[in-house]
Parts: C-alpha cells; structure tokens; sequence
C-alpha cells in the first residue's frame, strides 16, 4: 500500500491548533469565579469609559480651530508615548516558547506575526484615543485615531528595517516629548481653521499606506530584535508584579546596559576624578536621558494648578530629573565591594559621585525656577539663581532616592477611617522626599507665594548646602543608623496604627 500524500500545513492552520492550545491551558488554570470577576471588571471599565466619551462627545465645544499649539503639544506627547511603549514591548515581540518554534519554522514569519501586528495596529488605535480627549475637539477624533495608527506602524517599520530597534525609538520618543514640551511652553503652532474631513481623510490614508508598508515587512523581522523585546517585557513585567519600582529600575537600567553598544573611547582621569568622570561618560552614553532632563524643566510652567500644587510638582520634577544621573550611586549601593576595589570608604565613594548630581541640579533648578517665574510674570534673573541655590538639596534628595532598599511589604498595615494604607510603600516614597523637603523649603515658598528676592536666594543657599552636608555626614556610617532606623520606623508605625485604631 502506498502512503497517503502529506498534508501542507498553513499557517491560518498552526495559528489555530495554537489558539486551540492556549484556550484550553486558559480553561484549565482559570475558574469559572475569575472568569466571572475579570468579565465583570471589563464591562465595568468598558461603561465608564462609554459615559465618558458620550458626555465628551455631547457637551465638547465643536467650534474651537483644529490646530492649535495645545492640540499639537498633546499629539506630540501622545506619539513620545507610544514610541517609547513600542520600545519597550519591540513592539513585535515573542516570548522564550514562541520563539523557539517561530525562529526554526518552515512557514513565512509574516503569516505567523500578523495576529501580533493586528494587535500592535490595535494598540495604537486605542492609545490615539486620549489624543482626542485631551484635545477637547470632537473633530480631532479621526485623525488623533489614524495618527495613534501610524505611529504603530512606523514602529513596526523600524524594527523591521533597523538593527537597534530600541534605541532608535527610544531617542525619537524624546524627541518628540521634548518637542510637546516647547510646543506646549512656546505655543508656536497657528491657531487657523483646517477643515474636518479633508484632514481626517488624509490621516486615514497616511495610517493606511504606512500599516500596508509595514505588513509587507514582517518577513524581515530578525530574531535578535523579537529575543531582545521579549526579555525586556520581561524584564518590566517582574519588576511590575514584585509591586517595588526600585526593583523595577535595577532590572530595567542592567538590561540597558547589557544590550547597550559602547562606542568611543573615553579616556578616564587618575586619582578622585576618574568617579565623577565616570558619571559624566554614563550620562554621554544614554543621550535619551539629557533629553528627558531638560525636557522635565518647564513641565512645573506648563501645567495651569494652584501655586501651592506648583511648588510640590516642581519638587517632583527635580527629584525625576535628578534621579536620571544617579545609576551608579545606586550600583554602588547594592554592590558595597565595589568600594572597597576602589580604594574609597563609603562615604568618600558617594561625595564623589555626588558632583554630577550636584551639577545637573543645579543646572535644572536655575532653567526651571526662571521658566515658572517668568510664566508668573516675575524677574527670570532671580528665580534662576533661587533655582541654582535648591541644587545641592535637590541632588542630596536624589542620591537618597538611590540608595533606598527596596520596599518592604511586610511592614504593618496603618488603618485609616479612609481605609488601609501600606506603610512599606509609604516609607519608600518618603525617603526621596523628605532630604528634599527639608531642603528647598525657602524656594517651595517662593514658588507658593511668587516672592522671590535676595534674602530668599541666600537662605535657600545657606540651607541646601547644610542639607547636601549633612546627608553626606550620615551616609557614612549609614550601617549602624540604617539598624536604627529600621527599629524606629517599626516603632513609629506601630504607634501610628494604633492610635488610628482608637
């Protein structure tokens, strides 16, 4: 008898014995309890959701020009963050198990990736969605849709066409982020009338042109690029699941570096200048960061609240805006030996690294306090030098922020008439803040109450640099306050706990 002749197998065929797969191994983990209580939540999310956009849709202003310098600074916000979420998921990307039969399978990868390019045109369809929102003009919607669309797609085509997919749209994300934030600030975009539908064409074709482009390019897709975006979901998923954003910035800043190409040669100085130095190459390696940094500084400026949420946004900013330069005061912290190679203590490692941190915020701060001031119609003159005069604070702040452990859930619960709060969390918000707080109390004033002069000038410097010296003092036997620390901190707990419960 001969053999029957073989089959080919499709793709649509394989696509579907997996999905088959998948249901069933679903099927056999979930419950009928979690499958009621994760249908419900969606249905929930999906109605609130439905009444906000009908109210949206029904009482937004409709007459208002189609472009503007804030519709543009919001679409230009929008695309950094899907750029930058692209850079992070690939944003084609695979995990270990699909890509050990998706790299070795005999089938095109284009007809085994399209499910997961649907779904990547799916997800910028959705995030195109607040583009519209934030807009406040109903006529934005298709565009801001076919916009959310094409950036998608452009994603897809870089990584189909550029062998550090990453990087690349790591740096046009900030790019565009910064360019949101000088469009936002400077408002340079004209304020005419486009009409609705010739513009809402022309972004459908242009999403559809780029979708059509990139789906003829899925064939070229490297396996290297879908390895790298499926161990960096992976790596942001753990530290997301732990629930501890310091661990979350240790997994995320190790797998930079590990798929970062150094180029150049820097040579480092001898003696006590090589750590700084150091410091300075890190920052000149990762451009994006500079970006973000100097992106940050009139963020404060730009958001229209009360002058006291100002100040306390604008203490925010710093400490984001610093903490970019403290990697290595971090890598130090969770590696004391490294010390020890170097020859330095401790404390005198960290005194070190404190002079770029120091640097940068008191660059920030000086560009920062100018722009609110002269947002609020004072001198810049003297806001950038009350600016410059919170830098040592603001850096002494931010070194204490990477020096902090991770947080510690078993710490007891504080009961509240408003509910429960987690003091492990509490405490590891707090360590950022409170070096911080205490530090730029005469320019978190200033800003409050848009007083700037001299005195607060001089004050303020006097007050950040005894703080930066201070924190340095006791950094350096931080082992034996950190043991008492801990102890009074779960004292201090305790009692807060049981006078809320009385």
């Amino acid at each position: 008898m001969s053999a029957a002749p073989a089959v080919p197998l499709s793709a649509r065929a394989v696509r579907r014995w997996l999905r088959t797969r998948q249901v069933r191994q679903a099927r056999e983990q979930w419950s009928s309890d979690g499958l009621y209580t994760v249908g419900l939540a969606v249905v929930f999310l999906l109605v609130t959701i439905g009444a906000a956009v009908r109210g949206y849709l029904l009482h937004a202003d409709e007459t208002g020009p189609a472009t503007t310098g804030a519709v543009l600074a919001v679409a230009l916000g929008s695309v950094a963050v899907l750029l930058a979420a692209a850079a992070v998921a690939g944003p084609l990307g695979a995990g270990a198990a699909a890509l050990s039969w998706l790299a070795t399978s005999p089938m095109r990868r284009a007809e085994m990736l399209r499910p997961r390019f649907v779904a990547v045109l799916g997800a910028g369809l959705v995030g195109g969605l607040p583009m519209a929102v934030l807009a406040a003009r109903p006529v934005i919607v298709a565009p801001a849709l076919a916009l959310g669309v094409a950036t998608a797609a452009a994603a897809v085509l870089v990584q189909t066409s550029v062998r550090d997919p990453a990087r690349v749209l790591r740096m046009s994300a900030a790019v565009c982020g910064v360019a949101a934030v000088a469009v936002g600030l400077l408002g340079v975009a004209p304020a005419v009338t486009l009409p609705a539908v010739p513009v809402a064409v022309i972004a459908v074709l242009i999403a559809g042109v780029l979708a059509f482009l990139a789906a003829r390019q899925l064939d070229a897709v490297r396996t290297a690029t879908l390895r790298a975006a499926a161990s960096s979901v992976l790596a942001v998923t753990g530290g997301v699941a732990a629930a501890d954003p310091g661990l979350l910035s240790r997994v995320s800043e190790d797998h930079r570096w590990q798929r970062h190409r150094l180029r150049g040669r820097f040579r480092l100085p001898a003696g006590p200048s090589a750590i700084p130095a150091h410091d300075v190459i890190t920052l000149l390696r990762m451009p994006s960061r500079a970006l973000l940094i100097a992106a940050v500084a009139p963020v404060p400026a730009l958001i229209d609240v009360a002058p006291a949420i100002r100040a306390m946004l604008w203490l925010a900013c710093g400490l984001f805006a610093v903490a970019q330069v403290t990697g290595n005061v971090r890598y130090d912290a969770d590696r004391s030996g490294l010390g020890r190679l170097l020859g330095r203590t401790d404390g005198a490692l960290l005194r070190l690294r404190a002079v770029v941190p120091v640097g940068v915020a008191v660059i920030w701060g000086a560009a920062s306090v100018a722009v609110v001031v002269w947002h609020m119609g004072g001198e810049p003159a003297w806001g950038a030098a009350l600016g410059a005069a919170t830098g040592p604070a603001l850096a002494a702040g931010a070194l204490r922020s990477g020096r902090r452990s991770l947080v510690r859930h078993d710490y007891p619960l504080i009961v509240t008439p408003q509910g429960v709060v987690p003091s492990g969390p509490l405490l590891w918000v707090a360590q950022a803040f409170d070096v911080a707080l205490i530090g730029t109390i005469p320019a978190l004033a200033g800003i409050a109450a848009d007083d700037f002069g001299g005195v607060a000038v001089a004050i303020q410097a006097v007050l950040s640099v005894a703080t930066l010296t201070a924190f340095l003092s006791a950094s350096a036997t931080h082992r034996a306050r950190g043991r008492l620390g801990r102890s009074t901190r779960a004292a201090v707990t305790r009692a807060v706990t049981v006078i809320w419960r009385l």
